[in-house]
């Protein structure tokens, strides 16, 4: 049985699969339909890879807890939660939760950029209402990032993913001094393993904010420990003058190092930025202003603008998505890369020619093309033999034996060192006695 059908079993005639539409770091995320309510879903379903892992199980368990009863416009909704095991043992579990057209911050900010401050603010202040929702039910999200942040084509912003939300009093996922979160917007006692309060997801969201202002996020480095450490000793850079100074100011209060004087929670920052979208400074943290419940944002033109530039990706199955980029990556043409082998093979068959054509002009081929004539005639032998006779005689021969043997009584040395030369030289110089004038050009006898 296949996981696809595995995964049916579990839901029963209740849902129906689709496709997939989303993959995450320990769960996929399918389109489904509801045929009780007659409504599309989304159903997140723990990664197989991951069910024997106890942090990842507790974790995908804590995320339907935490979610389940948490209702607001800027929340992605949990509808239901299952969970089974199979003969083999291994757990299955899925969350059904509220299907979501649209495109998370994360992809806009990586196609624009950047986004104009009044979208930027409408962003922020749905964010913060959202937070101020989770808080309020003594929730810290501790995961606040681009990613987590959905933008529906009506412009509304939605926060998602509470695989490591935290309840105030609840007995922590992780080990002792262990950092949750993404480097990237972690906060400072976050980085150091401290415990974590609202003020935390006001932090991150702050950091959030300073990269859609700015086109960047305020530290960057090699590694995540880089970063992290950033986070907890260096100041962010100051936002370009483009920015007012209402929305600096209030970037700046929200990443502050100490917890204790960011804004508290959710509803305090979501009130500072309602001010600052009229216009206004930013109150102070615990000021009087913040002492109200925030309301829910109001829809305005650049909340509907908003939806405009979102571009929803959630509607589309995942795989096609996968097969769109693709031609991105295809190599260079097949014909440019192959014509170098050609090249070389041309090179080596000229140099080749001009080899051949070199040897042949300096008479190498003769002994093969005119194979009668590269053997030497008997005339040329005896001329030599009797020219290096007539040099050696009265050097060599005569003149060293008188040094080594000078009792000798004839003048005709005895050879000693080399017989068989001396007797052919002694053979020659009889035949000179006998013929008085020899003939260089007769015959050798």
């Amino acid at each position: 049985m296949t996981t696809d059908q595995a995964l049916q079993n579990l839901l029963g005639n209740d849902y129906r699969l689709q496709w997939v539409v989303g993959q995450g770091g320990m769960s996929t995320v399918w389109l489904a339909d509801d045929l009780r309510t007659q409504r599309e879903v989304a159903i997140k379903v723990l990664r197989p890879e991951f069910s024997d892992n106890n942090e990842f199980l507790s974790r995908f368990r804590n995320e339907a807890l935490a979610s389940e009863n948490i209702h607001s416009e800027n929340v992605v909704e949990t509808y239901d939660y299952r969970e089974a095991t199979d003969a083999a043992g291994r757990t299955m579990c899925c969350i059904v939760m509220e299907y979501v057209r649209g495109e998370s911050l994360a992809d806009m900010l990586s196609r624009k950029g950047s986004l104009d401050e009044p979208l930027a603010l409408d962003v922020l202040e749905q964010a913060a209402h959202g937070l101020s929702i989770i808080h309020r039910m003594g929730l810290v999200h501790r995961d606040i990032k681009p990613g987590n942040l959905l933008i529906t084509e009506a412009g509304q912003v939605k926060i998602t993913d509470f695989g490591i939300a935290k309840a105030a009093e609840a007995v922590p996922l992780t080990r002792t001094g262990m950092v949750v979160g993404t480097a990237q917007y972690v906060s400072p006692e976050q980085a150091q393993g401290k415990s974590v309060s609202a003020a935390t997801d006001v932090y991150s969201l702050g950091v959030v904010a300073y990269e859609m202002l700015a086109g960047r996020r305020p530290f960057s480095g090699d590694s995540s420990v880089s970063v992290a450490i950033a986070h907890i000793n260096q100041a962010p850079p100051v936002l370009p003058t483009t920015v007012s100074a209402q929305a600096r100011e209030l970037v700046g209060i929200a990443l502050r190092k100490e917890p204790g004087q960011r804004y508290a929670d959710g509803n305090e920052l979501a009130l500072a930025v309602s001010a600052v979208r009229m216009g206004r400074r930013p109150p102070q943290p615990k000021s009087v202003q913040l002492q109200r419940v925030a309301p829910q944002p109001p829809r305005t033109a650049s909340t509907q603008m908003l939806g405009q530039v979102a571009q929803p990706t959630t509607v589309v199955p995942a795989t096609q998505q996968v097969r769109q980029v693709q031609p991105r990556y295809v190599p260079a043409p097949a014909p440019r890369r192959s014509s170098a082998p050609w090249v070389m093979l041309v090179l080596i068959l000229a140099a080749l020619v001009g080899g051949v054509v070199w040897a042949a002009s300096q008479g190498m081929f003769d002994s093969i093309l005119n194979p009668e004539t590269s053997t030497p005639k008997p005339p040329v032998v005896v001329t030599v033999e009797e020219t290096t006779v007539e040099e050696v005689t009265p050097t060599t021969v005569v003149e060293t034996p008188e040094r080594t043997a000078p009792e000798l009584p004839t003048p005709t040395p005895e050879p000693t060192q080399s017989p068989s030369i001396l007797d052919k030289l002694s053979d020659l110089a009889s035949e000179q006695n006998a013929t008085p004038e020899p003939s260089q050009g007769g015959e050798a006898p």
